[in-house]
């Protein structure tokens, strides 16, 4: 007995030794040492080595007040700055593409995800539990740009572009918030990217809902692999954090494709031609950046009256970058893309049409087609619900007046029951008077009916 007592007194010492050992020698300063044995080896002369080998070790973190974050993953990842670094392993590896985002503003956590307060590798990559945001894995990681860009084009990252698209287009918003808009069917998404998801989990569940989430609500939408890549992307994106001012005007990024979005948006081609391509009332732009500087065209865009006394052209109210972006599209635009836009136009609409038209604009901004279809013609599964799917609305105006269906919109509706023992349908009309004025809701009601089978007495 004693011999067992004095083997456990052994095993606990050692154990303490060990501790002791580990709690003294962190993981960090270790990294550190083997950082410093690298630069070491640059060195001209042993004078000089000697000095990079005995520099102190410490922990670095980077204060982030404006992003609402504190990152000490420089700790061990050293030579993110350092170019001759480049072919260096982890954790000391150049981090090459950096500028302009330098991680004495930007941090890393902002792009990568991780703990930035900790200091040891699995703390810090986040794979620990109740920890929301784990470290992106690196095919994921550019999705972090739309956290900041959320307007506009983010250059090299189309996911995000397409991914936007997509949950616009096919009606997320009709069960899903977003920001306050939205349906209350599923989950509000407003921070879907600060939630412990992990990637793959999101493109299997746009793939098939019911065989990740069994007896989801959500349809099925047949997404390819690359339209369910994009949306996880655009997941992956929504963290709605605040960010102070210097990041808030810096998310637009200027380029040449948002500027086209704006030259189109702002209707310019109204009074200017490219390379004689569009209106006269205004300068032709070809080559205006040429003929201008940048200075002098932004001052022009803020402030026309100011350069031409009398000139017709608006003030638009345009950011700094958006006004950035306007300028990168004129110094490469061509009359190739004037014919494009110009071809691209709308005839003017009359008061009616425009009414259908913001209507159609409203049923797929808030997501109605998300249930009843880009073509109103439903056949979505709703399981226990009359006939087992969501009805197609164009045969409404059969058992509904107009007025009867702005009502319904304004305060929702359950569908009937197929057997009143089972549970109820999944899918319902939710009530969008909060979320809706009564002019969208009447618009709706008016693109609605502009697509009835016509009949006598209409």
């Amino acid at each position: 007995m004693p011999q067992f007592f004095f083997a456990l007194s052994l095993i606990a010492l050692v154990l303490m030794l060990a501790a002791v050992w580990q709690a003294g020698t962190p993981s960090w300063k270790r990294y550190q040492q083997e950082y410093h044995r690298l630069e070491s080896l640059g060195e001209p002369n042993a004078a000089a080595k000697a000095a990079v080998l005995n520099t102190g070790l410490d922990i670095r973190q980077d204060l982030l007040p404006g992003l609402q974050r504190v990152d000490r993953c420089t700790t061990c990842h050293q030579g993110v700055e350092d170019p001759t670094m480049k072919n260096a392993a982890q954790p000391f590896t150049f981090h090459p593409n950096l500028a302009p985002h330098v991680v004495a503003k930007f941090g890393c956590t902002v792009c990568h995800g991780g703990q930035g307060l900790a200091t040891d590798k699995e703390n810090a990559h986040g794979r620990v539990p109740f920890w929301p945001e784990p470290l992106l894995p690196k095919e994921y990681i550019r999705a972090s740009c739309g956290r900041c860009h959320k307007e506009g084009e983010v250059p090299g990252v189309p996911e995000l572009t397409e991914g936007r698209r997509l949950f616009e287009s096919t009606g997320c918003r009709g069960c899903h918030k977003l920001n306050g808009v939205g349906g209350s069917i599923g989950k509000d998404l407003t921070e879907e990217g600060a939630v412990r998801r992990y990637p793959e989990w999101l493109e299997r569940h746009f793939l098939n809902p019911n065989a990740v989430s069994p007896n989801s609500p959500m349809p099925n939408f047949h997404f390819t692999r690359e339209q369910a890549r994009a949306l996880t992307f655009y997941m992956l994106s929504l963290t709605n954090e605040q960010m102070g001012s210097y990041y808030s005007s810096v998310r637009l990024i200027p380029s040449a494709g948002f500027g086209r979005q704006l030259f189109t948006e702002k209707n310019c081609i109204a009074c200017h031609s490219i390379g004689g391509v569009g209106a006269k009332a205004g300068p032709d732009l070809l080559g205006v950046t040429k003929a201008h500087s940048a200075g002098w065209l932004d001052e022009q865009l803020v402030n026309p009256q100011l350069l031409y006394p009398g000139s017709t052209m608006p003030a638009y109210d345009l950011e700094t970058n958006a006004r950035k972006a306007l300028i990168t599209f004129m110094a490469a635009a061509t009359p190739e893309d004037a014919q494009t836009i110009l071809s691209g136009r709308p005839k003017p609409l009359s008061a009616e049409e425009a009414a259908i038209e913001g209507g159609r604009q409203s049923f797929a901004r808030f997501g109605c087609v998300g249930c009843h279809g880009l073509n109103l013609q439903g056949g979505v599964p709703n399981p226990n619900s009359q006939g087992g799917e969501v009805p197609s609305l164009l045969h409404a105006s059969d058992d509904y007046t107009k007025d009867e269906v702005i009502k319904i919109i304004r305060n929702g509706k359950q569908p009937p029951l197929e057997n009143t023992a089972k549970p109820a349908p999944p899918l319902y009309m939710p009530s969008w008077k909060v979320v809706l004025t009564d002019e969208d809701i009447n618009r709706i009601a008016d693109y609605l009916w502009s697509l009835q089978s016509k009949k006598s007495g209409w």
